[in-house]
């Protein structure tokens, strides 16, 4: 800035200098409240993507205690862990697959309403989608994990003896 400063000087010293800022601190104050904007979506991304691991979670684990009679029973004819681990992490892959596929037609559909906060970003664009739709998997696993080890950890004998 002084620099700048001594320059203009230099060359006319009847120009005022009061306000003198980089292009850079102008461009920063100009965006600050699309900035913001943006911080706030992907603060509410972040939440939904995490309350999505978390009820994909809970629906399994219902949907395991609700079917443990039948895993046990699985089990007791010979089905092994992996296979009973399988069938569950399946269940919550398909249901994150139905899940991603209506998500992915509501974003772009939301893309092409929000296209003024979406700065250098496509309202389609294709890179966004694959890593959305691979944190929608990333979530949809972890989520999937404690019940399916929980389901393949059945024991056959107390599942028969309670039922």
């Amino acid at each position: 800035m002084k620099t700048v400063r001594s320059i203009v000087q230099n060359a006319d010293p009847a120009i005022p200098l009061a306000d003198i800022q980089t292009l850079q601190d102008v461009l920063d104050s100009d965006t600050a409240p699309r900035r913001a904007q943006i911080y706030v979506i992907c603060a509410f991304a972040a939440l939904s993507l995490v309350l999505a691991g978390v009820g994909i979670h809970g629906l399994l684990s219902f949907a395991v205690s609700q079917r443990s009679p039948e895993i046990g029973l699985r089990m007791a004819l010979g089905a092994r862990s992996r296979d009973i681990l399988q069938m569950i992490l399946n269940k919550g892959l398909h249901i994150a697959a139905i899940g991603g596929l209506i998500g992915i037609l509501l974003a772009a559909a939301a893309g092409r309403l929000m296209q003024a906060l979406l700065a250098g970003i496509a309202p389609d664009d294709p890179v966004a989608f694959v890593i959305a739709s691979a944190l929608v998997f990333v979530a949809t696993l972890t989520g999937c994990l404690v019940p399916a080890f929980r389901a393949s950890r059945i024991d056959p004998a107390t599942v028969m003896r309670t039922d």
